[in-house]
């Protein structure tokens, strides 16, 4: 995703329409904070150092990093951040390494299994990792800046290998393979899905081990192009296949509107903001106004500030001084879960205070 042009066309719609499907329950442990807290969290940018700038300036530990990571790529790097900054990692997983990158792999290709190896290391690194882990998997599928999207800005349908169905497919094989289980279990899974089965010669041993992990299903609330086809419910896999739900939202289109219509539209679900952050104003009146929606509603458990990447991009915190106060304030709160469960800095009070995680 780029950081202005293309950032600007998709978050211009990221806080209006409405999915428009019954919802269903949660079909495994989505590892949310307990009864009325919320984690905060950030993204990550491939640098411990830009995390610890951001506690810093919001004067306390951020429970929850938000890695983004290329279908295929390495994992390594990010499971360090996580280590060394104590939080529970968040991998969002895309099919490009960046925007103007191609495609590593279609939504076709996934469901006939050409990616299965990938699946079955991410599975083994998740059980390897021993923690409950996030994955935000193809987030704002229905913005045509994404390689996985099935249209184009124009409102065109992409090739076959992109319809809706076939991400739906995608997600579902994703799934059932990263979740685990036994590979006879898996596989009557994926026939009932009409999906091929998992192959003893693609690495996959007789039984994958379960990790702890929850699927977060985070679309554009209106699709982009804005076309009937290409709304949310075109895009959902099935609610066995979904532990969260979530949208995101920028200072710069603050539409609490949509929000609250998207909100509503599947319940069963917690509720996440997969990105937020200001954009070109300093406005601690949207800070304000988002985490008092937050604490309104009451199924909303998870906000992950989105940092960018590059040091001259419009989403630093550091360059809004006011929001960045704002946003102290509205941290120390014992709504607020101060750390990690497995942090050697447990939470004992749920919030309030300092408390960044040291350095060196």
């Amino acid at each position: 995703m780029s950081i202005t042009a293309i950032k600007t066309a998709a978050i211009s719609v990221i806080a209006i329409g409405i999915i428009g499907v019954a919802a269903g329950s949660a079909a495994a442990r989505p590892f949310a904070p307990g009864k009325g807290k919320i984690y905060a969290g950030v993204s990550d940018t491939g640098s411990k150092q830009d995390y610890f700038a951001f506690a810093e300036t919001v004067g306390r530990h951020v429970p929850v990093l938000q890695a983004f990571e290329p279908w295929g790529g390495g994992l390594k790097e990010a499971k360090q951040r996580w280590k060394r900054t104590e939080t529970r990692g968040m991998l969002s997983i895309s099919t490009s390494p960046c925007y103007e990158c191609g495609e590593v792999i279609s939504p076709r290709a996934i469901a006939k299994g050409r990616g299965d190896g990938y699946l079955i290391r991410l599975n083994r690194f998740l059980v390897d990792w021993k923690r409950p882990t996030y994955i935000r998997l193809l987030p704002e599928m229905n913005g045509h800046w994404n390689p996985y999207a099935a249209f184009n800005a124009d409102g065109s349908a992409r090739d076959p290998a992109h319809k809706t169905k076939q991400f739906r497919r995608a997600w579902r094989r994703t799934v059932l393979i990263v979740r685990g289980g036994k590979r006879g279990r898996i596989n009557r899974k994926l026939r009932r899905e009409g999906l091929p089965k998992l192959k003893r010669g693609q690495g996959a041993p007789r039984r994958l081990m379960k990790p702890a992990v929850a699927f977060q299903w985070v679309p554009q609330t209106h699709g982009s192009p804005r076309i009937k086809r290409n709304r949310p419910a075109a895009y959902w896999p099935g609610s066995r296949y979904v532990d969260w739900v979530g949208a995101d939202i920028y200072g710069k289109f603050p539409n609490f509107e949509g929000l609250e219509r998207f909100y509503r539209a599947r319940k069963g679900f917690p509720f996440m903001i997969g990105e937020w952050s200001p954009w070109d104003a300093d406005d601690p009146g949207f800070v304000n106004s988002l985490y008092e929606w937050a604490e309104s509603h009451r199924r909303t458990k998870m906000l992950v500030y989105y940092q960018g990447f590059g040091d001259n991009n419009p989403f630093m915190i550091q360059r809004y001084p006011a929001a960045a106060e704002a946003l102290r304030g509205q941290m120390d709160n014992r709504r607020y879960q101060r750390y990690a469960p497995h942090s050697r800095r447990p939470d004992r009070g749920g919030g309030g205070g300092g408390g960044v995680a040291p350095k060196s």
